[in-house]
């Protein structure tokens, strides 16, 4: 009795059919990239665009807390010196925005919650809390 030929290929060379499987999942990760790097291009110049937008307006609340701290000059000489010492930390903040690309900053970001997983996470959660402030108080601005 005579088997069909396929069969006798299927069960006599497993491993061509695992070297077949695992040609065609290689083959199928290179189309998947390169579909996926135009994206990954894409978002990645959007995300400079918002980072450099950031840092030009977190430069912004440096000069307005400069400025405010100028005012407080004449009053409170000494909590004016503590507000300008803000307003340059804050300004450095800006200018290492500037000064870093996005891979580096989500690099950055992810040593950090590694080593002060505590901190990250309720550092996350106070933005989150101040971004839906935010955006709560805007929506009721608009409407």
């Amino acid at each position: 009795m005579d088997r069909p030929t396929h069969l006798d290929d299927a069960v006599r060379k497993p491993e061509d059919w695992k070297s077949k499987a695992s040609s065609v999942a290689a083959e199928a990760r290179v189309q998947a990239a390169e579909i996926l790097e135009p994206v990954k291009e894409k978002a990645r110049e959007t995300a400079e665009l918002q980072k450099d937008a950031g840092a030009d307006q977190i430069g912004g609340i440096a000069r307005a807390v400069h400025g405010a701290a100028d005012e407080l000059e004449r009053e409170l000489p000494q909590a004016a010196a503590y507000v300008h010492d803000a307003a340059d930390r804050i300004g450095r903040a800006a200018s290492a925005l500037r000064d870093h690309n996005v891979d580096d900053l989500f690099r950055s970001l992810g040593d950090f919650a590694r080593r002060q997983p505590a901190t990250f996470f309720g550092s996350a959660v106070f933005a989150g809390f101040a971004i839906t402030r935010f955006l709560k108080s805007s929506a009721g601005k608009q409407g």
